[in-house]
């Protein structure tokens, strides 16, 4: 009988402790994915090559690390966009790196240098994507959950058409495509980390008081006689 009894007790425990504990689990896996690739850089710099390029081979499966579309540390710049983004204010990545082919598997694999830093392992729109859903989710936290989640509408309008429009119309500016030819446009880091932010943030605001609810409902469920 105590067998029968017991997984049961079990899990009430553990569901009551996940349902207190979920987003601290969340929010600190958030933290760690989110700072590692900025480590990465600080390791180039005092010459932890190994480490970071671990970082670097790992976060590859995560974002395209291309180096004109990300941040850099430790160098003149904090970015190096190319020459035809028209940012005269700013060296060019091709002026700085002198890349022989704009074969994207060669170019992501540029980390970077002394003189120019290194790159942050990941991109300027995905540290702004990461960082804005991690933000949000402190700031439920502080509000002790109690932050009504958007529209789901309000998501896909604000947070995802704007950074799916963004970054398609960037990527078919790469390419002679059937029906739009070669547009040849490139974005900035200004519009990269603003539709990061919205996706990032509008995410959170959505998924974190989504998930909120869902476990308060089914463990409402649970205990109704």
């Amino acid at each position: 009988m105590s067998s029968d009894i017991k997984p049961n007790v079990n899990d009430k425990v553990f569901e009551a402790w996940f349902r207190n504990h979920y987003l601290n689990l969340i929010l600190e896996f958030l933290l760690i994915f989110s700072i590692l690739p900025v480590i990465a850089p600080v390791l180039m710099k005092f010459g932890l090559v190994f480490p970071a390029r671990v970082i670097y081979w790992v976060y590859s499966y995560f974002c395209h690390q291309f180096p004109f579309r990300s941040w850099f540390l430790f160098g003149v710049q904090p970015y190096y966009p190319l020459a035809r983004v028209g940012i005269n204010s700013f060296l060019s990545f091709e002026s700085i790196f002198h890349p022989e082919t704009l074969n994207f598997d060669i170019l992501r694999t540029i980390v970077g240098n002394q003189y120019a830093g290194y790159k942050i392992a990941i991109c300027q729109r995905d540290i702004a994507m990461y960082f804005s859903l991690l933000a949000f989710g402190l700031f439920f936290a502080i509000k002790n959950k109690r932050i009504k989640s958007i529209p789901l509408w309000i998501w896909l309008v604000a947070g995802v058409i704007p950074l799916g429009f963004d970054g398609l119309t960037q990527y078919l500016g790469h390419y002679s495509l059937l029906f739009f030819g070669n547009l040849m446009r490139e974005s900035t880091p200004l519009l990269r980390t603003i539709t990061g932010c919205l996706f990032g943030s509008l995410t959170g605001w959505y998924i974190f008081p989504t998930l909120e609810s869902m476990l308060n409902r089914n463990n409402l469920e649970k205990h109704e006689p």
